[in-house]
């Protein structure tokens, strides 16, 4: 059974959080991107920039994370079942999902060959240096699995499924609108692929949020270890 937070919030609260968490997200990152010595951290630094917002928002509404699913460890046999399928579920959708839209779309056009160039040189230096991998490492644990989960099958998810109110639609609708603004974070370096890929792979997530009693921790550790697993192969070349 999953437990839904039951805190009151009227429909300008709602929308004052998600306006100011998403244009938080969307502007700063679109600044940082034109910054040339930072843009390969404009995604990390303005998913933290977001992240404070949302907590401060929770504050104002005398909520907390734990109230979205940031709980304490309950049982360990099934929290590891739960990780354990979210993450075999998750990477086989988005292997999937990326080789049916590189199919479909066929050779890449120019605006996607120049996306192309800056995601390699995005981890250019990352084959083979411990540093470096250990830099995105942490990143990877701290930005995708605790923040990006957070966010959007977190704060974004229950913001989104609160302003349909009691409407019968209400949680299918928010896993929809949280999976489209996941995909479109990964747009920038990964193109068009990368956005179907994450938006399916966060629709899933959001789907298996719901059914697994709201509870974060599952997506948490099986987004780190989705992660650590890419990075692993491209450190490893």
């Amino acid at each position: 059974m999953s437990i839904v937070s039951k805190t009151p919030l009227s429909r300008w609260i709602i929308l004052r959080d998600l306006v100011l968490i998403v244009g938080t997200l969307m502007i700063s990152k679109s600044l940082l991107l034109d910054v040339e010595a930072i843009w390969k951290h404009a995604g990390p630094i303005s998913l933290m920039l977001a992240l404070i917002v949302a907590t401060a928002c929770l504050h104002l509404s005398r909520q907390t994370w734990m109230d979205l699913g940031l709980r304490r460890w309950g049982n360990m046999k099934r929290l590891v079942l739960r990780t354990l399928i979210a993450l075999v579920i998750t990477i086989a959708v988005g292997i999937l999902a990326q080789l049916t839209v590189a199919t479909v779309i066929g050779a890449p056009n120019e605006a996607a060959q120049v996306i192309d160039a800056r995601y390699q040189a995005r981890f250019e230096d990352l084959p083979g240096n411990l540093s470096v991998y250990l830099f995105w490492l942490a990143v990877a644990w701290i930005i995708g699995g605790f923040t990006e989960e957070m966010l959007f099958r977190g704060v974004l998810f229950e913001r989104l499924e609160k302003l349909m109110g009691g409407a019968g639609f209400a949680v299918s609708l928010a896993i929809i609108l949280q999976a489209i603004l996941f995909g479109q974070q990964h747009y920038y370096y990964q193109g068009v692929p990368g956005w179907v890929a994450n938006g399916l792979i966060a629709a899933v997530s959001g789907f298996l949020y719901v059914k697994f009693d709201r509870d974060l921790w599952p997506f948490i550790l099986s987004h780190g270890l989705s992660n650590t697993i890419g990075l692993t192969l491209l450190y490893l070349g």
